[in-house]
């Protein structure tokens, strides 16, 4: 049976650009804890669907939902465009559509919205995955790849988006400022098919560890959203990105030395650091991790596809590398997958 393959992908961030020291002071905040989670996050700036001049930490629920539904349509729309162009595809191209975001909520759910505004075929399937968090853009991928293995030669368009700001919350939580230091807006998309050049997905795997279940999240105080964001994430993400790879390099008998390329989620500063030393990587194999997160910060699902695009760019794979792709998110869990070239 052939394997899924990524085709191609694409990324795509809101216009306003902003440093730590800029957001730093848009946040507000003046104590000097609060403070040192923005200086020491080894993220130089971020992108965000908001206008500097017009920003205030109190918006109401419903200007935080206005800009969810601006940003995630432009962005989604742009970074699917552009994965299309980079496959050579039309959207009339595309039988299957896979959607995902954890920052907001349409219905018509996004994969809705992206069908029409894309112009892809009235028969076209779809599926849209919320609520799974940092780890949704890899179930979306699953979701994909299942189909186009099971019907060869189809084409499916994955999209993921994320408005973290529009999660902004003001209030005492050391969590909250945590969050409002590290997050970020940003959208990406990959093509799949099994008629194509670009990597193949050999495997798919997902731990769960619900034990952990309370560690990270949201909840909706008066209808806001606000980030559930333990210090303990640290700890428990490294430690689950190791034995995902674990899991994903022993479906194929593999040993760590076998792996070329390492796809990590740039969940912050002190999870990467943790999972280099767990998996006894070198800084240059967690380079695009770093760099996505010191360019870009954590755009929750959205994340793990740009360090997946970088990683493509930057590197020259031959046929019969191997790379893992590692994704964590809520409850708790850690998303993978096995590519080879």
């Amino acid at each position: 049976m052939p394997l899924p393959k990524i085709a191609a992908v694409a990324t795509a961030t809101p216009p306003h650009r902003f440093t730590q020291a800029q957001l730093l002071a848009l946040a507000g905040y003046r104590d000097e804890e609060r403070r040192g989670f923005f200086r020491r996050s080894d993220i130089e700036g971020r992108h965000l669907w908001i206008d500097p001049a017009s920003f205030r930490p109190d918006e109401s629920v419903d200007e935080l939902n206005d800009r969810f539904r601006a940003g995630a349509l432009a962005l989604s729309e742009s970074a699917a465009r552009r994965a299309l162009a980079g496959a050579g595809w039309d959207a009339a191209d595309v039988d299957f559509v896979a959607t995902t975001t954890c920052t907001g909520r349409l219905t018509p759910s996004l994969d809705a919205h992206l069908i029409g505004r894309l112009g892809c075929r009235a028969d076209v399937q779809r599926v849209h995955v919320g609520d799974t968090g940092c780890a949704s853009a890899m179930v979306a991928l699953q979701q994909a790849s299942s189909y186009v293995a099971a019907f060869p030669g189809r084409r499916a368009l994955v999209v993921a988006v994320e408005i973290c700001s529009a999660a902004y919350f003001l209030d005492n939580r050391l969590e909250s400022a945590v969050a409002h230091a590290i997050f970020a807006d940003g959208a990406g998309a990959l093509a799949v098919t099994t008629d194509d050049v670009g990597p193949s997905i050999v495997a798919h795997r997902t731990l769960f560890r619900p034990e952990h279940l309370g560690a990270m999240g949201f909840e909706y105080p008066g209808g806001r959203l606000r980030v559930i964001l333990s210090k303990d994430v640290r700890r428990i993400g490294a430690s689950m990105m190791g034995e995902m790879a674990a899991i994903l390099m022993s479906t194929q008998g593999l040993k760590r030395e076998d792996i070329r390329y390492w796809v990590l989620h740039s969940a912050g500063r002190r999870v990467i650091d943790r999972a280099r030393m767990l998996l006894d990587l070198s800084e240059e194999q967690v380079g695009h991790s770093r760099s996505v997160l010191r360019r870009y910060g954590n755009m929750s699902s959205a994340t793990i596809l740009f360090v997946l695009d970088e990683t493509l760019r930057d590197e020259v794979p031959v046929p019969g590398d191997w790379g893992v792709m590692i994704a964590l998110g809520p409850g708790f869990a850690a998303e993978g997958a096995l590519l080879r070239w």
